[in-house]
């Protein structure tokens, strides 16, 4: 679903599913084989190794929309938000509006809220996908950036937003 994400966070949940598919069936050599199959697997991640690399800085940032509620978006330069460095206000387009607004941004604890979130009102040919975006802009309380990604989070820390810099 989310191919910014990490894919050996699931190895727990692999050896749980491999472990409680059949209790009866599985001796104890070989729930040490699963267990030790499962850290091996983890530590040779590679996303496991390192710290992240943040090479663009937060504002000042054409970040442009990649993925949206787990779905990847095509955007043809067009659905991108970018933040002053100058001022708490924040600019952008959907497919065919241009957005505006301002922002709270806590960098020491993640936290960046968009308000006042106003726009265009031009009729668009993806306009439902326009308004979808602008309603889940409204939605983000936390952020994370990750090389050249920057990750947007609800309030229940869950992932809604993915966005390139550009």
């Amino acid at each position: 679903m989310d191919l910014y994400r990490c894919k050996c966070n699931n190895v727990p949940e692999i050896l749980f599913i491999l472990v409680s598919g059949n209790k009866t069936d599985i001796s104890y050599e070989n729930s040490i084989l699963l267990i030790a199959l499962a850290v091996m697997m983890a530590s040779c991640c590679a996303c496991r190794k390192g710290k992240k690399v943040v090479d663009k800085p937060l504002t000042a940032t054409k970040w442009e929309l990649v993925e949206l509620n787990g779905q990847q978006i095509k955007t043809n330069d067009n659905y991108y938000i970018m933040l002053s460095d100058t001022s708490n206000n924040f600019n952008g387009r959907g497919d065919c509006n241009s957005l505006m607004g301002n922002y709270k941004l806590d960098s020491e604890t993640g936290k960046l809220k968009l308000n006042a979130i106003g726009s265009t009102r031009a009729f668009c040919p993806d306009q439902a996908g326009e308004d979808k975006f602008f309603q889940t802009l409204g939605q983000v309380h936390n952020y994370d950036l990750d090389g050249d990604l920057l990750l947007l989070f609800n309030n229940n820390s869950e992932l809604i937003l993915v966005m390139q810099a550009k």
